[in-house]
């Protein structure tokens, strides 16, 4: 029965004349509707008020044109492996991209700003911690000595940004 609705429904939307005045005429209505729509809501998301309203975001994330230099600059952390020998399924995922392994117990990585550093410890069967030991003094975030405690899982470590 409703595989009947379905195809009656199609059938009737297929037998419209497209060419008729009152469909081009609607169609073009529609059309404008959807530009003036998206037209709004990007004036919205610019705005701070409105933003925030709509999607939690209350800092506009975009990179201004000015400062485009400083996204190629970059910061450097030192990360240590604790409570299980280096071992080259342990990597660090830049963004989620695989970046580095842990080929010996500390592991000297650059980061960007805004890059989220993960450990991915899903290959490794026994628990072990990774802690950030050491980092540039351009890195804003504060996240000299976070560590977390991966069980077979991916965990964020931290979110940089630079200064």
């Amino acid at each position: 029965m409703i595989l009947k609705k379905i195809e009656n429904f199609f059938r009737a939307v297929g037998s419209l004349n497209i060419f008729d005045r009152k469909i081009e005429i609607l169609l073009v209505f529609i059309s404008l509707l959807c530009f003036l729509s998206l037209i709004i809501a990007q004036i919205g998301l610019v705005n701070e008020t409105t933003r925030t309203f709509f999607t939690n975001i209350s800092e506009y994330e975009g990179v201004n044109i000015n400062d485009l230099s400083n996204i190629f600059t970059q910061g450097e952390l030192s990360l240590q492996l604790i409570g299980i020998e280096p071992n080259n399924q342990i990597t660090v995922l830049l963004n989620g991209i695989p970046s580095y392994c842990f080929d010996t117990d500390t592991l000297f990585i650059k980061v960007k700003n805004k890059c989220v550093v993960e450990i991915d410890g899903t290959k490794v069967k026994e628990p072990f911690r990774v802690k950030i030991t050491n980092a540039s003094d351009n890195i804003a975030t504060n996240c000299l000595g976070k560590e977390v405690e991966i069980h077979s899982n991916i965990a964020v470590l931290t979110r940089i940004l630079l200064k």
